[in-house]
């Protein structure tokens, strides 16, 4: 039978949470969809569960790599799909109960990406929704404009989103490996450039669990200036090639507020990092010095 989605989860050293997470999308796959969860070198005895996972469900499959990181296992779940769809997930985090009931009867023929809404939760225990509203954009520009507009349409991760398979095979789009963060968003910006027909819907698709002590916030990276500024320049000439209905203004307040706003995230880590702040203050003044903005001591 031709499945309809292929769900993908990396796994690295989750054992301690695994049930949780596992469990929230084998407790509610259909039948039509299959689990691929990607061991990535753990240590910690996740591929062994994940091996009792598969005994127990016959919607799961599960295989195994040398350690290389999400985007490596990401990959070769990629390569292993069978889906007309693609979705991912990360090993810490939980799909919302109901979620394929409401989210399966959306999937057409006609649309080749959906972006759903999801919630963040914090160590507090506080539940922060990012949700977008439910719309159609028939093309790629179409969505650019508004992202343009608003910047506000949830398109830096990979974890909320329905990916039509044949348009990622047939244009070899993959994640990019050796990254310590901002591969989510260069997958993005690669099969948006793709895309025909996007949906956004407010119907919230898993809850984002921070409980990794790695995180790219959590430690310091001496080339943080340089992936930030590549990770603007990719955002900013995705959306201006693609967009054909926003104004040279539009277009330059966009790029505007992505600089500062990159540039603010870079200042917040200061304090937590001053190595960061000796290496990156001079590249950040040159930059500023450049764009007309007051440099900072």
């Amino acid at each position: 039978m031709t499945k309809t989605l292929s769900f993908i989860i990396p796994a690295y050293n989750c054992a301690a949470f695994m049930d949780e997470t596992f469990g929230s999308v084998l407790d509610q796959l259909p039948e039509d969809c299959e689990l691929i969860a990607v061991d990535d070198g753990s240590s910690d005895g996740t591929p062994e569960r994940l091996r009792e996972y598969e005994k127990e469900h016959e919607g799961l499959r599960v295989s195994s790599i040398a350690h290389g990181g999400a985007s490596a296992a990401r990959n070769a779940g990629l390569d292993a799909a069978e889906g007309t769809w693609v979705a991912f997930m990360d090993c810490d985090d939980c799909l919302r109960p109901g979620f394929f009931e409401k989210s399966m009867p959306l999937l057409d023929d006609k649309t080749d990406l959906y972006i759903f809404s999801f919630e963040r939760v914090e160590a507090s225990g506080q539940v922060i929704p990012l949700d977008i509203s439910d719309r159609v954009y028939e093309s790629a520009s179409d969505f650019a404009d508004e992202y343009i507009r608003t910047r506000q349409l949830l398109v830096y991760s990979a974890c909320n989103k329905f990916y039509r398979r044949s348009i990622l095979e047939k244009n070899g789009i993959r994640f990019r490996n050796g990254m310590h963060f901002g591969e989510d968003r260069l997958f993005n910006y690669d099969c948006l450039r793709c895309c025909g027909r996007i949906v956004t819907s407010g119907l919230r698709m898993f809850s984002y669990v921070q409980r990794n002590p790695d995180s790219a916030s959590k430690r310091h990276y001496p080339d943080y200036f340089e992936t930030i500024m590549m990770l603007h320049r990719a955002k900013t000439d995705c959306f201006l090639s693609l967009s054909e209905g926003t104004t040279d203004e539009e277009k330059r307040a966009f790029v505007s507020c992505d600089l500062s706003t990159e540039i603010g995230r870079m200042m917040e880590r200061f304090e937590s990092y001053p190595e960061e702040k000796e290496e990156n203050l001079p590249k950040l003044n040159r930059l500023l010095s450049i764009n007309n903005y007051e440099t900072i001591s």
